[in-house]
């Protein structure tokens, strides 16, 4: 017979099979295919790469135009505007729409100039490179007057771009953006323009990502050929004379003639950004990618092989744990299958969650198996105690009959009728006990014999009691069990009313509960019993003691879940030196004799 491998080789089998080789050929393959792409088209990354910095481009830029959006939709800035143009506090209006510009210029970080012009001529604007609210840092240097300036973008319907330019200072290089501002109220009447000069190092750090010793270089050139944004700041604004149809090899002739990655092979890609007519550029020294590439591949082989064998010992540790928590379960299942069902499967914490959980359970249905073996053994030796109790108390009922009869007569012989009324109230009370016990009988034949058995103890206490039965007539056919309130009624006058000084009360009240049930009252004045006895017994505990009132309660407790199980109930509360009360709820009997479901 061919030897069955353990659980934990074929763990460490299956995750070789299903996850170390996989992977490894998989390495190999994007290994062997990611240095064949690298080598034969290196456009691909580039176009992403390119693809990235547009996005990141325009969000960028989309951030400027929305605060240049604010500026223009301002309801302030378009009043103040109207009011320059209509000649109307024109000092006043400048200056509270300086402060109007000022307010937008910390918005963002790169912000330098916030100019506008309006329809008059008038230029209003907040710069923070000269501090002066007369001379702008960047306007005489951009080629053109302010009038120009004002016909060439007035006319522009969505938001325009300008080249970059040196300040006059020669601190910065800065690019414009700007925007028509209209008059919605005077049916989009044009009021002027507004422009915001951002520092060109904005575009740069998006060209370059943060990093400017990357195997690669990106810059920016408008429509006409001249440079947004470049490494060299003093080429910004310069024209790079390229011709209409491949463009790409005039940014290769460029960066060659720039020397950017000195005598290496470099490749040209381009995107063009329609929103202001830019291309974005990027050159990347081929040798230096490929190189990088194969280094991280390397690397990434390197790692992979460390990971793997770092995994199967990982492996191996935690198998290791799982099959040794498994064999002491399997173990303690056998020591039980060899008789030995009190042994329980030690619980630790280094089980596995599932395997504790599976330790748990079989613990505790051994606990439930051995509870009810226990039980089943108690139960055998109350039903041995009780077939001794019964052949004890064994008489022949009709030697105890004729026997009560012969000294009834002698009491009637002699006209001791009151004795005559007791042994015959004593005879019925023995023969409804004694014939069929556990029978099922009417709340009236139970209520026949509560009288019987309150007269035997109006005649032994000599009247020294009270008792009142309340039972409407409803309740008079329906069927109960025989004797189940006798014993606590018997607890009353054996216990409750020993040794108290006021005149003893019985009252034993049965009423229709819940329209299927029967609720039993028996309430005495007795000394009652302290609080946790009281709390115990509804808990069915009772303590142990030699008393046999206290056993015929535990018993009659007993009979009552034994014929009626969950569907009866029976709570007891009690006062010290003032009453006790048993309340027995019990469902109506059926045809067959058991309770309603």
């Amino acid at each position: 017979m061919r030897k069955r491998k353990s659980l934990g080789i074929k763990i460490l089998m299956s995750f070789t099979v299903t996850s170390i080789i996989p992977i490894i050929i998989i390495n190999m393959f994007s290994y062997y295919n990611i240095s064949k792409i690298v080598k034969d088209n290196n456009d691909d990354l580039m176009r992403y790469n390119l693809s990235q910095t547009k996005t990141v481009l325009d969000i960028t830029l989309e951030s400027y135009l929305d605060v240049l959006y604010q500026i223009y939709a301002d309801d302030d800035v378009v009043n103040l505007i109207n009011k320059i143009n209509n000649e109307m506090d024109t000092a006043v209006s400048k200056n509270q729409l300086r402060r109007v510009l000022r307010s937008y210029f910390y918005a963002k970080k790169h912000i330098k100039d916030i100019s506008v012009i309006t329809t008059n001529g008038t230029l209003v604007f907040y710069d923070a490179i000269t501090g002066s609210t007369t001379r702008s840092s960047w306007l005489p240097n951009i080629g053109m007057s302010q009038g120009e300036l004002y016909d060439t973008y007035i006319g522009e319907k969505k938001s325009f771009a300008m080249p970059t330019k040196e300040t006059v200072n020669g601190d910065y290089f800065l690019f414009h953006l700007g925007h028509r501002i209209l008059d919605f109220n005077r049916k989009n009447e044009e009021i002027g323009i507004v422009i915001i000069s951002v520092d060109e190092e904005l575009l740069h750090s998006i060209c370059t990502g943060g990093e400017d010793k990357l195997p690669v270089c990106s810059f920016i050139v408008d429509k006409e050929g001249r440079l947004v944004s470049y490494q060299d700041r003093q080429l910004l604004g310069s024209s790079l004379h390229l011709p209409g149809e491949n463009r790409a090899q005039a940014y290769e002739g460029f960066a060659r003639q720039q020397k950017i990655f000195g005598e290496n092979d470099v490749n040209a890609g381009f995107i063009a950004d329609e929103r202001f007519g830019w291309d974005i550029v990027s050159i990347s020294d081929r040798n230096e990618v490929l190189d990088r590439i194969h280094q991280q591949q390397r690397l990434v082989f390197t790692i992979l092989t460390a990971a793997i064998a770092f995994l199967a010992v990982i492996i191996m540790f935690f198998t290791r744990s799982l099959t040794g928590s498994i064999r002491t379960v399997v173990k303690t299942m056998q020591s039980a299958g060899r008789g030995r069902p009190y042994h329980r499967v030690q619980i630790d914490g280094k089980m596995p969650k599932e395997v504790e959980v599976i330790a748990r359970q079989y613990n505790m249905t051994m606990d439930q198996l051995w509870e009810s073996v226990e039980k089943e053994k108690q139960l055998d030796r109350q039903k041995k105690d009780a077939e001794i109790t019964a052949l004890e108390a064994q008489l022949n009922p009709h030697f105890l009959y004729n026997t009560l009869d012969t000294i009834n007569w002698i009491a009637i012989g002699r006209k001791e009728f009151e004795i005559s009324r007791a042994i015959s109230a004593l005879a019925v009370i023995l023969r409804y006990g004694i014939d069929n016990s556990n029978g099922v009988v009417t709340v009236r034949e139970e209520y026949e014999w509560l009288k019987q058995y309150l007269f035997l103890q109006q005649t032994r206490l000599k009247d020294g009691f009270e008792s009142v039965i309340e039972i409407p007539p409803e309740l008079m056919e329906m069927k109960v069990h025989k004797l189940l309130i006798q014993p606590f009624v018997e607890n009353s006058f054996i216990h409750g009313f020993e040794n108290i000084r006021r005149k003893p009360m019985l009252k034993i009240i049965m009423e229709l509960w819940e329209a299927d049930k029967i609720r039993i009252l028996i309430e005495d004045n007795g000394k009652g019993m302290p609080r946790e006895v009281a709390e115990h017994m509804n808990q069915g505990v009772f303590e142990e003691s030699g008393d046999k009132n206290q056993i015929g309660l535990k018993n009659a407790v007993y009979r009552i879940r034994l014929y009626y199980e969950e569907q009866a109930e029976i709570r007891v509360e009690s006062q010290e030196n003032e009453y006790t009360r048993v309340y027995i709820t019990l469902p109506v009997i059926s045809e067959e004799g058991k309770g309603n479901a």
